[in-house]
């Protein structure tokens, strides 16, 4: 099945949020030791207001990726600055799809476009931040050939995991 990807409006942002809250709960609801942070997280991520917001800041960009349904979708801020260094490029916030639609190539379709679309608007750097407990997402990056910068730490009251920092010269 044939992939769009659109660039999300401000109408989308309910529909960012039932992605967002269903996607994220299946691919990573498992890493969650309190049930009540994973609430706070995605409240904090994809509630109506959070993203109305975003959808109307001119340095955040959100992709919706369709085929004959909305199966994931993408967010990519213009210009940000890896904590704690001098290196600044397109972040690659978040790139998801829902979980029946994965092994599918459309992470590599969505990712060449996201880097194709930061190229022709003049950036020469790409980078995100990935889970290091996500493997399957360690290596598509890799294989993208994103090199790993740095770790930091994602934590909460309850817990803490290691977030790996890649980029990639454009």
């Amino acid at each position: 099945m044939t992939l769009h990807m659109r660039q999300a409006t401000l109408a989308d942002a309910r529909l960012l949020s039932e992605l967002g809250n269903s996607i994220y709960r299946a691919h990573f609801k498992h890493l969650w030791v309190s049930e009540p942070e994973l609430n706070q997280f995605l409240t904090a991520e994809y509630s109506l207001p959070v993203l109305e917001k975003s959808l109307q800041d001119r340095s955040v960009c959100w992709y919706v990726a369709e085929t004959d349904r909305p199966i994931g979708f993408a967010k990519v801020t213009a210009e940000s600055r890896i904590p704690d260094t001098d290196i600044s490029g397109v972040l690659l916030n978040k790139l998801y799809f829902d979980s029946a639609e994965t092994s599918r190539g459309y992470g590599q379709i969505m990712f060449e476009a996201i880097k194709t679309r930061a190229r022709e608007n003049g950036a020469t750097f790409l980078w995100l931040e990935v889970l290091e407990q996500n493997q399957r997402a360690c290596h598509f990056y890799n294989k993208q050939g994103m090199a790993h910068i740095k770790n930091t730490l994602f934590t909460t009251a309850s817990q803490q995991s290691v977030l790996r920092i890649m980029g990639i010269s454009l």
